[in-house]
C-alpha cells in the first residue's frame, strides 16, 4: 500500500495506534461499519486494521436528508454477551454490525456509507429530470430489472414521471441503440447481469439466482433484516460510482 501524505489520526475505535491513510487497489472489510470498502482506508499496520476513508473521520453528529427530522449520532455497535439483537440499515436493509448513525427517538439506523448515497442524479434513461432518492409509501416497478420496489424501499425516482429504479441498478449499464429515425436512446439491458466489474473486481448484484427470461427478481426486506439485493455488500461502489458519475452519462 502506498501512503497518502496527510496527517495521521486518531480513532475511538482503535486508540492504541494512529491510522495512516493508504491507497491500495484491494478489497478490504471496514473494521468500523464492518461493510466492504476498496482503495483508500485508513490503516493500522501493526494491526491490520482498516477504516473507510469516510468511517475514519465522519462527524460525531450529523444532519441528512436521509432522515430530516432529527439529528443522527454516532453509535458504535458491539454484542451484548453471546446474543445481538438484529438492527437493520433503514436505507439499505442490510445488517448493522458496527459503526452506524441512529435516530434514537425514531429507531432510524443509517451505515455511514448510506448518508453518502446523493439526494439527486441524473440518470441515462430519463434525463428530463433528475431522480430523487425517496421511499414510498407505494410499490412501483424498476425500470431496468422490471422487479418490485416494495413499498417502503428506498430507491430513485422521478415522482413527476412516475419512474423508479433500485439502488443497486443504477449500476446496470444501459444499452445504446438508435431508433428508426435515427436518433440514439439508451434502453436497459435485454438480460440481467448476475455481476458487474469495479477494476478487475467482480461483485454479485444479489445472493440469489435471477430469472433471465424476464430479468424479474424480488426487491425486498424481510423481517430479521435479510434481503435478497444485499445492497449493503456493494454500498462502497455504488458510492463511488454514482457520486463520480462514470455509469450515469452526467
Amino acid at each position: 500500500m502506498a501512503p497518502i501524505h496527510k496527517n495521521p489520526i486518531q480513532h475511538l475505535l482503535h486508540p492504541n495506534h494512529s491510522l495512516t491513510l493508504f491507497d491500495s487497489n484491494t478489497k478490504y472489510v471496514c473494521d468500523g461499519c464492518k461493510t466492504l470498502g476498496i482503495g483508500k482506508r485508513f490503516n493500522c499496520p501493526e494491526c491490520d486494521f482498516d477504516l473507510h476513508e469516510y468511517c475514519g473521520t465522519c462527524p460525531m453528529n450529523l444532519s441528512s436528508f436521509l432522515h430530516p427530522y432529527h439529528s443522527l449520532k454516532l453509535v458504535n455497535r458491539v454484542p451484548h454477551g453471546n446474543r445481538q439483537l438484529d438492527r437493520i440499515c433503514n436505507v439499505c436493509c442490510d445488517s448493522i454490525e458496527g459503526l452506524f448513525y441512529r435516530c434514537k427517538i425514531c429507531e432510524f439506523d443509517v451505515h455511514p456509507l448510506c448518508t453518502l448515497l446523493p439526494q439527486t442524479l441524473r440518470h441515462v434513461l430519463h434525463e428530463e429530470h433528475r431522480l430523487r432518492l425517496l421511499s414510498s409509501s407505494e410499490s412501483r416497478t424498476c425500470v431496468i430489472c422490471k422487479g418490485a420496489c416494495n413499498a417502503f424501499s428506498w430507491r430513485y425516482r422521478c415522482a413527476l414521471c412516475e419512474f423508479d429504479i433500485h439502488m443497486e441498478c443504477m449500476l446496470v449499464q444501459c444499452k445504446k441503440q438508435k431508433t428508426w429515425l435515427g436518433i440514439s436512446k439508451y434502453v436497459p439491458p435485454s438480460i440481467f447481469p448476475n455481476t458487474f466489474q469495479y477494476f478487475e473486481y467482480e461483485f454479485s448484484y444479489s445472493n440469489h439466482n435471477h430469472n433471465h427470461n424476464d430479468m424479474s427478481h424480488p426487491h425486498q426486506c424481510t423481517d430479521h433484516g435479510t434481503t435478497s439485493r444485499r445492497i449493503g455488500n456493494v454500498i462502497f461502489v455504488i458510492v463511488k460510482i454514482v457520486t463520480t458519475a462514470l455509469i450515469l452519462g452526467l
